[in-house]
């Protein structure tokens, strides 16, 4: 799930700024940072039956991304993009640390969160990013 979820908004960020139409939109409130907690977070991934399908594939890809008016984006798109920014901001948010959380199964949460432990400010990030993510995603993932 973690690769996936990775590639995912690698596409999205791609594909948003290569369509003209794609600009920022206040029009949605953004949602505070969820649990807030990179293991609560994937705990609750899990319990999800639509993961990987359709508007939750597209959520999870969109909402820490810059939102867009890509139709197929436009409820969530943007929605954690305060979050996201912060992460990417982070330089202790390595490629070597999402290697090692895309690397996990995506149900050992606990690998996940381990893959954090050595970068304070990177987990904090990844928590409030993951935490504003399944609070924005749910409604599409259940």
């Amino acid at each position: 799930m973690q690769r996936s979820f990775f590639l995912l908004l690698f596409k999205a960020a791609l594909v948003c700024g290569l369509v003209p139409a794609c600009s920022p939109s206040k029009s949605t409130p953004a949602p505070d940072n969820g649990v807030n907690d990179v293991r609560q977070a994937c705990e609750i991934r899990n319990t999800w039956t639509m993961r990987g399908i359709g508007r939750c594939t597209d959520c999870l890809t969109a909402a820490p991304l810059a939102s867009c008016n890509c139709e197929q984006f436009k409820d969530f798109a943007g929605l954690c993009l305060e979050q996201g920014d912060a992460r990417r901001a982070d330089p202790g948010c390595t490629v070597d640390r999402d290697n090692c959380a895309n690397l996990c199964d995506k149900t050992d949460c606990a690998c996940i969160e381990a893959c954090y432990a050595s970068s304070v400010s990177c987990k904090q990030h990844t928590a409030a990013r993951d935490g504003c993510v399944v609070d924005v995603c749910s409604q599409y993932c259940k």
